[in-house]
């Protein structure tokens, strides 16, 4: 049989094939041939492993391929020695083993997996990656895709390059430091994905725990007569905040539910305010009195029913 064996037709390949190729070959028809499988035989695990041996080795197969005088002595000494016993020793050195039954209490197809993943390289560490968001992308719970390069190994047991793109819905509860895990493929080489969120710096809005945080500029006179803020939400809301308090430097005006929301308590923080005072570097004469009449009068003439009282009359 193996006088007239065609070891490319053996392997099932081409002339022109890689040294790649011929061992991706030789561990797919070994496994499937081995006589201790099922459906295996001893003549066939026989002509794959002397395919092998011939292909595997340059010079053997550069003589094969020329039809060397010099290949067909060397052909019959390989014939004359080459058995079972040769061809299971060309097995445990590919595979680790030439019995891959030893343990038979873990099954036939288990070992012959157990072999075959000691080849595969071994899972890489997790991929962390920083997710950068806008506040308005959490506020508003926007959807972005992430692209991640990584690798698998396909049907021919080949490791090869991919991307996989992620779809990650942001959500209100986000913080920077929220980590979010995407579990491995099983054909993944590249172990687990761990996002972690980043929220960006906001124009307007610091986040304290999940409050919205501003400071609001204001001059002496609306801190002591009160104004209105207009406030441009993260979601595009206008929301016109009256303050008629009497703003000193320790004031903040606080805002229920307009914050970012906390899953555990299912509530939404605060908008906080804080204010500047900007006060002035002078006063004129007259402002210097009419703020004196003001600040300086009697607390009974101060006091409502009085005034509606002087009003009146």
């Amino acid at each position: 049989m193996l006088e007239r064996l065609d070891v490319y037709s053996a392997l099932g390949l081409s002339r022109g094939c890689s040294e790649e190729e011929v061992r991706r070959s030789y561990r797919k028809l070994a496994l499937k041939t081995h006589p201790d499988k099922e459906k295996g035989t001893e003549s066939e695990f026989l002509a794959i492993g002397f395919s092998y041996r011939v292909l595997s080795d340059r010079k053997l197969r550069a003589l094969y391929d020329r039809r060397d005088m010099d290949f067909s002595a060397s052909k019959a000494d390989l014939i004359e020695s080459f058995d079972i016993n040769e061809a299971l020793a060309i097995f445990d050195h590919f595979f680790g083993t030439s019995n891959p039954f030893a343990a038979v209490s873990e099954g036939v197809e288990s070992l012959f997996d157990s072999e075959a993943d000691k080849r595969k390289p071994k899972p890489s560490q997790r991929i962390e990656i920083e997710l950068p968001c806008t506040l308005e992308e959490i506020y508003n719970s926007i959807s972005k895709n992430i692209e991640v390069p990584k690798q698998r190994v396909n049907s021919d047991g080949q490791v090869e390059n991919y991307t996989k793109t992620y779809r990650i819905q942001a959500e209100p509860s986000w913080i920077s430091g929220t980590k979010l895990k995407f579990d491995k493929e099983p054909d993944d080489l590249t172990g687990d994905v761990i996002f972690t969120v980043q929220i960006e710096p906001h124009a307007v809005f610091e986040i304290e725990n999940f409050s919205l945080k501003m400071k609001q500029e204001v001059s002496l006179c609306d801190s002591l007569t009160g104004f209105v803020i207009p406030i441009q939400m993260p979601d595009g809301r206008k929301l016109n905040v009256a303050i008629e308090e009497v703003i000193d430097p320790s004031f903040c005006k606080i805002i229920k539910g307009e914050g970012l929301l906390d899953k555990e308590r299912n509530i939404r923080g605060d908008l906080i305010i804080t204010f500047h005072i900007h006060f002035p570097k002078k006063l004129l004469p007259i402002q210097r009195d009419l703020l004196q009449l003001a600040l300086r009068l009697p607390q009974e003439l101060t006091n409502a029913n009085n005034i509606q009282v002087i009003q009146d009359k």
